[in-house]
């Protein structure tokens, strides 16, 4: 997610030496006068943006469906908050309405049509204890559900039906500092046990627990799948391993929830994955879904994952960076950033070319795969088809091209 999903996976033709040039911009060189080809959606120091014809609107607190359709954005006020449904490609608006100013979106459908509204965290990797949550179901015309369920809770991701919600249940409710994915049903409002990935309900006791350190996500073209990377999980223990009795001992792992079946499966990831500093790991997919790739980038290595047999095929080396990694992908290419510019591989891994660039605060493919952004501090980059360079006042990171 994203990035539930962590997501990474953000004119005119230009001569070479003017998309040469550009890509090599940092944030003291004045950027070319020139708007952005594509819509985007960015990240600002208040939230969530769409930079859309050469402009930005306002940052503000909101949720973006899985496949990137739908943007549910929030104004808050004192006591309420304007809800507002926007389709991310058109700008066009879906529909909107004040809810209590309590809630903010937090997890959108991956068709758009239905918004998780929770209380805001000030710490979403450690949330505060409290004895029972309340979340709001909407879509654009009006609230569906509010339930109030006991224990932390925080909102993940829709089951594809509608018809649920998976969530995180923190541990212990006095003290969260670890979790259990769960599906809250919406119609009896009770949490319940997921699948295996044998289509049978988890043994009761076997629940894997998480920590959210490290944890960023990424999901399948459709939404229907969600992949969710978790680093710095030492001596963690799968469903498998507490159903066999086999000890677990894993540092990082890529969490597979599907969403129409209701399964979760786990695919371990071997050394050095889950020793880096936070923030060194990324995870991207494939245009077509069929290939999972994790970066290590402090450590210069790279995972490669079939989504088909939930395997890794091999890890490969490539070059380390400094800073956060970020991962995209097109049908033909890897792109890979960090501090100091974007690294072009093919999908085996085999290292093309490299840019330099300003520190890289993320990277998207567009929807046409004919470019690749990469996003600094106040700016956006992009190569392709067309190349070029715009400043964007207040953009901190980019989240996916619309």
């Amino acid at each position: 997610m994203t990035t539930r999903r962590n997501l990474l996976m953000l004119a005119g033709a230009a001569a070479a030496a003017a998309a040469t040039a550009a890509c090599e911009a940092t944030d003291e060189a004045s950027p070319a006068a020139v708007r952005v080809p594509d819509v985007l959606v960015v990240r600002t120091r208040d939230g969530l943006a769409v930079a859309r014809d050469g402009g930005l609107t306002p940052g503000r607190a909101g949720a973006l469906s899985a496949t990137g359709s739908t943007l549910c954005l929030a104004t808050a006020a004192d006591k309420t908050t304007q809800l507002d449904f926007t389709t991310t490609l058109a700008g066009t608006r879906l529909g909107g309405y004040p809810v209590d100013g309590r809630w903010t979106p937090r997890v959108v459908h991956a068709d758009g049509s239905m918004v998780a509204l929770a209380a805001p965290e000030a710490d979403p990797l450690r949330p505060q204890a409290r004895e029972k949550t309340t979340i709001v179901i909407a879509d654009s015309k009006r609230i569906l559900h509010e339930i109030t369920v006991p224990g932390v809770i925080e909102p993940d991701a829709f089951t594809a039906d509608r018809l649920g919600l998976f969530v995180l249940e923190w541990l212990p409710a006095t003290a969260p500092d670890h979790y259990r994915v769960r599906r809250l049903d919406l119609g009896t409002q009770s949490l319940e046990r997921l699948w295996t990935r044998d289509k049978v309900p988890v043994p009761a006791g076997a629940e894997e627990e998480m920590r959210g350190e490290g944890r960023t996500a990424v999901a399948s073209p459709t939404g229907r799948v969600l992949y969710t990377l978790y680093t710095h999980q030492p001596g963690h223990q799968h469903t498998r391993d507490l159903v066999s009795g086999r000890p677990g001992n894993v540092h990082a792992f890529v969490h597979t929830l599907e969403t129409e079946q209701n399964w979760a499966y786990c695919v371990d990831l071997p050394d050095p994955f889950g020793h880096s500093p936070s923030g060194a790991y990324s995870i991207a997919l494939s245009a077509d879904g069929s290939l999972l790739f994790v970066v290590d980038l402090a450590a210069g290595a790279l995972a490669r994952i079939s989504t088909e047999t939930l395997k890794v095929l091999n890890v490969v080396k490539v070059g380390s960076d400094t800073g956060p990694a970020y991962a995209a992908a097109s049908d033909e290419h890897l792109y890979l950033g960090g501090d100091h510019g974007v690294q072009v591989l093919d999908l085996a891994g085999k290292a093309i070319e490299h840019w330099a660039t300003a520190p890289v605060r993320g990277l998207a493919v567009s929807r046409d795969l004919q470019r690749v952004y990469a996003a600094r501090e106040g700016g956006v980059t992009w190569r392709g088809t067309t190349s070029g360079d715009a400043a964007l006042a207040g953009v901190t990171g980019l989240v996916r091209v619309a």
